[in-house]
């Protein structure tokens, strides 16, 4: 009986020395990045990518230590493209302790968001919005564009125009939206600007089964190209159709007709449609080990998955620079960041200083970059 009382207190002992160890071992220190964007309905590829970027960078800085030795840890939120789901959830990042934000691909889900960072003196970098409104705002001095304005994609389009279809009728139409209208209608002047055959500019209603009469006035105007400002599924109807009459017109658009849901919608119609990206050089050598995680996911080296890649090494960089949210905005637009896309840097606006807008042809089931004439 005295032993076992004696083992007893023993055991008693071990364990208030246990109890007591955990209470003065310090919990270990974590940096959280926060993940925003459109993680399911018809923008998911976009998320999924910008996921996939942001994960690969932290994977890659953990390995090498992580931020001042402290490991890195990501949280990702589903904005929905939508202004008050992506503040909603801008907020609960905040709520998690989040020191960056890498997302939010739709410009009504980015700039409400970028507020809420702005107010929290939180670093956010969108690797995908590209309505020139982000930045020109000036939200806050922490809010950064690693992609091209979409301003920029309306002179790349007309100058495609001019080299190609120089003397020719060109079609242009919009959904009405404050993008594809835009977009679209910037384009237009700037390729009657350079002599170009404007033959129609024309509004429709999107989200219609059928744009029958949008394709007549179409087909009387007689247009060698059609110039589209639509959203990916609008996009596939027109092509539809358009190809159904028999109409060959050449079909130029913006970057929605990147997405994979403009192929399966438009099937056979979707074959030649040419649409423009902002340009990522993937054939770097810094580019190679993301390539690579990319093979292992079964993913494809998207444009946004190298954005959000180089954005996460961007933010990593400028928290390891130290400093408050003004020393980091100070770092990446004076020394900047080493990044799957070479040296970053950004304007005193928040924009990606590099970077230029190409020409995609959609050939099968895959699209690549158009060769140049």
């Amino acid at each position: 009986m005295v032993m076992m009382s004696m083992l007893g207190g023993i055991r008693r002992a071990c364990l208030s020395v246990a109890a007591l160890a955990v209470i003065l071992v310090p919990a270990r220190a974590e940096v959280v990045i926060g993940i925003a964007g459109p993680m399911g309905g018809s923008f998911a590829d976009v998320g999924r990518d910008i996921k996939a970027g942001v994960e690969i960078a932290v994977a890659t800085a953990n390995a090498r230590g992580g931020i001042g030795g402290e490991k890195i840890r990501t949280v990702a939120v589903d904005d929905k493209c939508e202004a008050e789901t992506a503040a909603a959830v801008a907020n609960q990042l905040i709520g998690k302790g989040v020191r960056a934000v890498i997302g939010h691909a739709c410009t009504a889900a980015a700039l409400p968001a970028a507020r809420v960072y702005a107010d929290a003196g939180v670093l956010f970098l969108s690797p995908a919005a590209t309505n020139p409104r982000f930045t020109d705002e000036k939200v806050g001095d922490g809010v950064f564009r690693l992609t091209i304005r979409s301003d920029r994609q309306g002179r790349a389009i007309a100058d495609y125009l001019k080299a190609r279809f120089d003397g020719k009728r060109v079609a242009f139409v919009h959904d009405g939206s404050v993008y594809g209208q835009g977009l679209v209608e910037q384009a237009a002047k700037l390729f009657a600007d350079q002599g170009g055959a404007v033959a129609m500019t024309e509004r429709f209603t999107p989200g219609e089964k059928s744009q029958n009469n949008l394709i007549g006035k179409i087909q009387d105007a007689a247009v060698s190209a059609v110039v589209m400002g639509a959203l990916q599924a609008d996009a596939a109807v027109i092509a539809g159709e358009m190809r159904a009459r028999g109409l060959d017109a050449a079909l130029i658009g913006n970057e929605s007709l990147a997405l994979s849901e403009f192929k399966a919608l438009a099937g056979d119609a979707a074959e030649g449609t040419v649409f423009f990206l902002p340009f990522v050089d993937k054939s770097l050598p810094q580019a190679v080990g993301l390539l690579l995680s990319l093979e292992e996911r079964q993913l494809m080296p998207t444009d946004t998955v190298f954005t959000a890649h180089a954005a996460t090494e961007a933010a990593i960089a400028a928290l390891n620079a130290g400093g408050d949210l003004a020393a980091q905005a100070e770092f990446l637009r004076g020394s900047g960041a080493n990044t799957v896309l070479g040296k970053v840097t950004f304007d005193a606006k928040g924009d990606w200083s590099g970077g230029t807008y190409e020409s995609y042809v959609w050939r099968g089931d895959t699209f690549a970059l158009l060769p140049q004439d």
